[in-house]
């Protein structure tokens, strides 16, 4: 299994984002879907380390998500829903650096950088600073930034948030290019039912915090 979760729950303070929610997710597109407020992203942040469970556990790639958390993070792409670039850089440097915080040597991050950027369409925009992007350009420069390191999965959180129709299809024609051709499993958090409809072939719905199907 790619991803063993048991029993997990999670609190911010008195509210409850996670009750006791237990999944075993194998190879393929995952859909994660629910409302806004569902738990979504509390639970992308546990099986990445960033934040931890109150109770229960579990594994992403077989290491587990307390103890293990370095080895997951070289092994697996986050794409943020919130943007998350440093100013006064261009989409190659921010990249590339990316791409060495996940351990790759500097000269392979570089090259691995220039790729990435050529696929999902920013090639002709790598050099420019990432303030003057476009709402649709930043989305797909998270996108790059998640594959960069070549991962064995990838957390998309939101990927079209803010996007207008043609750069939404734009953006899902390529997850679903990754899914399908790079051997890359993917894990789609959305509240929006046909982008998971077209790129995921499960799907696990939460509500309030639980595991609803």
């Amino acid at each position: 299994m790619s991803i063993e979760i048991k029993d997990i729950h999670f609190s911010y303070g008195k509210v409850k984002a996670l009750e006791g929610v237990s999944l075993d997710l194998s190879q393929g597109a995952i859909g994660l879907l629910g409302p806004n407020g569902a738990g979504k992203s509390t639970l992308i942040r546990i099986l990445l380390g960033f934040l931890s469970p109150d109770k229960g556990g579990g594994r992403v790639l077989g290491y587990d998500i307390k103890d293990e958390q370095p080895k997951i993070r070289r092994y697996v792409g986050y794409m943020p829903e919130d943007d998350c670039f440093i100013p006064g850089l261009d989409a190659v440097s921010f990249t590339s650096y990316l791409g060495e915080l996940s351990g790759m040597p500097r000269q392979e991050a570089m090259k691995r950088a220039h790729e990435v950027l050529f696929y999902v369409g920013l090639e002709e925009s790598r050099y420019r600073k990432l303030e003057t992007y476009s709402s649709g350009m930043k989305q797909r420069l998270k996108l790059a930034q998640a594959i960069v390191h070549d991962p064995k999965l990838i957390f998309l959180d939101e990927p079209t948030t803010g996007l207008d129709p043609n750069g939404r299809r734009e953006v899902l024609e390529l997850i679903m290019d990754i899914s399908s051709k790079k051997d890359i499993q993917v894990l789609i958090s959305s509240h929006i039912l046909p982008d998971i409809e077209l790129t995921c072939s499960y799907v696990v719905i939460l509500n309030k915090g639980k595991l609803a199907a």
